[in-house]
Formats: C-alpha cells, sequence, structure tokens
C-alpha cells in the first residue's frame, strides 16, 4: 500500500511498515523474558505485555499474576487481568473483540 493508506483486518485498521518497524524497534529496547520470534503469538498470553508496563511502571505489575499460558481461557484470564488492574489505572481498557483477536494471535492485534 502506499503511504497513508489504511487497510483494514476485521474492523480494526493495519498499520503500515513504517508504523511496524518503529513499534518493533520500541519493543526490541525492553528487556523481555522471552526472545521476539513470532510477535503474535510470543505476545498473545499478556506476559510480555505485563513485562513491558513493568519496564516503565514497576510499582503498577505483579508479575505474578500473569502466568505464561497455552490455552485460550488462560491467555483471556491474563488479558482480562491487564485490563482490570493495569489498563484501568492506565485510562484505557481494552474491548472483548481485541482481546479475542490478541488471543487467537490475529495479524497486528499486538502491535495496535
Amino acid at each position: 500500500g502506499g503511504q497513508g493508506e489504511q487497510r483494514k483486518h476485521g474492523k480494526i485498521e493495519m498499520m503500515d511498515d513504517d508504523e511496524l518497524q518503529r513499534v518493533y524497534q520500541w519493543v526490541d529496547e525492553i528487556p523481555l523474558s522471552r526472545p521476539k520470534r513470532n510477535i503474535a503469538r510470543d505476545f498473545a498470553d499478556g506476559v510480555l505485555v505485563a513485562e513491558i508496563v513493568a519496564h516503565y511502571f514497576p510499582k503498577l505489575v505483579e508479575m505474578h499474576n500473569y502466568p505464561a499460558a497455552n490455552s485460550y481461557a488462560q491467555k483471556m484470564y491474563n488479558w482480562n487481568t491487564l485490563n482490570l488492574k493495569l489498563f484501568k489505572r492506565m485510562q484505557f481498557q481494552l474491548q472483548k473483540e481485541e482481546l479475542d483477536a490478541l488471543c487467537n494471535c490475529q495479524p497486528q492485534a499486538v502491535e495496535r
């Protein structure tokens, strides 16, 4: 796509390559407990997002609340915990549709 062109995946706008590269470079600067191989899968359980928040706001995050997860139910539990314990305090909330996209490793769900 051209500059500024908005692509959609479902109802969610897709980011262009420049935006994606900026996000990936930013994430690469943060020490994470697992290597970033497939960003959709690596971030699907919410653990690395909790680590990113903890990097900037260590007092906000209790990492023991976010166990690594493979099942959809446990991933959703982690994201709901992030939503209630962290994101609410940070003045935003993710919708059920967004949580579902994250747990199901949909393209660009994490990056947005």
